[in-house]
């Protein structure tokens, strides 16, 4: 395997690791709202976990989200170089 190859794969790897990882208070939440089966949501956690997605973290994801792209086309400049 090409280094452009083994990049891409591992990004890939990260990105999904990355979202489960920090997606998992939030579908904690979600489920312990939907056990509960009331509408009210429990201040059981800190305030960060009800306000997560705030102009930092945004920011954040862009810069995440545009070095996953890059690694991604170079992964597919790869493939396409070595087959093509």
């Amino acid at each position: 395997m090409s280094t452009g190859i083994i990049l891409g794969l591992g990004l890939i790897t990260i990105a999904i690791c990355f979202y489960i990882m920090l997606n998992i208070p939030y579908w904690s939440l979600l489920w312990n709202k939907r056990k509960k089966k009331n509408l009210e949501l429990d201040k059981e956690y800190h305030q960060w976990v009800y306000t997560s997605d705030d102009v930092l973290n945004k920011v954040l994801k862009v810069c995440v989200w545009s070095l996953y792209c890059y690694g991604i086309y170079f992964f597919i400049l790869e493939i396409w170089y070595k087959f093509f």
